[in-house]
């Protein structure tokens, strides 16, 4: 399916910067730039770069640059395209734009270069998803799971446990149509086997998804607590900076404020909450509510507790204890507080004590929750819902041993067909839009 239109868009951010890259796409790429050349003749090789200045249509300089065609289908696209790359000043960058405007070719819309090339075959459905993390990674393991996905692994992964289920179904239903009815058992008994293996294949890909998220994405550090225990205190001395507001009031933070930090190799968002606790103050229970959501959504929490009194230490999964204003205990009461809360870190945000040790526990569980051997992971909360999808179809087998061969064959098609929606087999139109609205214009 070649496009009939062209169409173009800035490729690289946006501001003043050094160069930047107008990528054009579509049937009219090359005699679209040739316009605004002043030889409107001019060679242009494929894949070869080429100084030129382009013109305005009242012939004025708009920039010397250089431009490089890509003749279709040997092109990102798969279409003809042009990448001009001028100077980044943005005077010029909308200079060129106007004057492909002028020429007729329209803006791109978000993630059109990509949707293009994989509807005409360049890339697959997930390598397009993979393609998005990888311009999103926020760290070097989010790159190379990315760059591990662009090879097309994880499609060939997806394609295996489908065809699995297919031989499963197929041997299904020639017993339903063709054999007799003594061999069912142990058909059933086969076809058990292979949803077993499909089922425990897509779990580990699913438990994939939270290294991946945290890799591309980074990793959301929630820190909550009563109010006036030192929250704000602890955020700032983490950010070494005095980013949130403290003071002796308690409630004193009513919204969550986030920043990023970086801890070892992990890029991580750090958030401030509000204080929990009762209140009859509208403005602050939202807040508090906001607090409740975040911790819903952490990936690590830091539970913060004033040393000095006592509180309830309920423990939520990845947690860190911290016990904060060491700074106002005696020697034998730091000692007590070391030996009957042997998991907590005790810490001054006052005096910056103990915030090395607190930065090296959360390093250590950010590594122990990304630390996966496989090469293929989840990267997308769409491939993620379908792999459960898919253990959901197939689980009612697995769990009561079914042994009737219709009811087997019902279950293992309702599979296929997520993984046909999985791998865009089917309604492809239905998904590429949600799929490619998350993509930049440029892509």
């Amino acid at each position: 399916m070649i496009s009939q239109e062209t169409y173009f868009a800035l490729s690289t951010p946006g501001g003043r910067s050094a160069t930047a890259t107008i990528r054009i796409s579509g049937p009219h790429s090359k005699n679209t730039i040739l316009k605004l050349f002043k030889n409107k003749n001019k060679n242009l090789k494929p894949g070869f770069n080429h100084v030129v200045s382009l013109y305005n249509k009242n012939n004025n300089l708009i920039d010397k640059c250089v431009v490089v065609y890509y003749k279709g289908p040997k092109s990102f696209t798969g279409d003809d395209m042009v990448e001009i790359h001028t100077h980044g000043n943005p005077v010029i960058i909308d200079t060129v734009s106007k004057a492909l405007l002028n020429l007729g070719v329209r803006h791109a819309e978000a993630g059109e270069f990509t949707r293009a090339a994989l509807l005409n075959n360049k890339i697959d459905l997930i390598q397009a998803e993979s393609l998005l993390s990888l311009i999103n990674a926020k760290s070097i393991t989010g790159v190379q799971i990315s760059n591990t996905n662009l090879t097309g692994s994880l499609t060939k992964r997806f394609k295996n446990m489908r065809e699995m289920l297919i031989k499963t179904l197929g041997l299904l239903e020639y017993e339903l149509d063709i054999s007799e009815t003594e061999n069912q058992k142990e058909i059933s008994s086969q076809a058990l086997k292979s949803l077993k293996k499909i089922h425990k294949k897509a779990n580990i890909l699913i438990s994939s998804t939270t290294s991946a998220r945290i890799n591309i994405d980074g990793a959301r550090i929630v820190i909550f607590g009563e109010p006036n225990v030192g929250k704000s205190s602890v955020f700032n001395a983490l950010l070494t900076y005095k980013r949130s507001i403290v003071t002796e009031i308690a409630g004193t933070t009513r919204d969550s404020i986030q920043e990023s930090l970086n801890i070892g190799k992990h890029n991580t968002v750090l958030i401030d909450t509000a204080g929990i606790r009762n209140t009859k103050d509208k403005v602050e229970q939202l807040g508090i509510d906001r607090s409740n959501e975040e911790i819903k959504n952490a990936d690590i929490l830091l539970h913060i507790i004033d040393a000095n009194r006592s509180a309830d230490h309920k423990k939520h999964k990845n947690q860190i204890t911290v016990l904060n204003k060491i700074d106002l205990l005696s020697k034998d009461q730091k000692s007590a507080m070391k030996d009957t809360n042997t998991d907590a870190v005790l810490v001054s945000a006052k005096d910056k004590a103990g915030i090395n040790l607190l930065i090296e526990k959360i390093e250590k569980k950010l590594n122990t929750i990304t630390n996966r051997d496989q090469n293929e992971h989840i990267t997308s909360l769409r491939q993620e819902q379908l792999l459960i999808k898919i253990n959901k179809a197939i689980l009612p087998i697995i769990k009561h041993q079914e042994t009737n061969i219709e009811i087997i064959a019902h279950h293992t098609k309702e599979a296929i067909n997520h993984f046909d929606h999985l791998l865009g087999k089917t309604s492809i139109d239905d998904i590429l839009d949600d799929v490619f609205s998350n993509f930049c214009v440029g892509k």
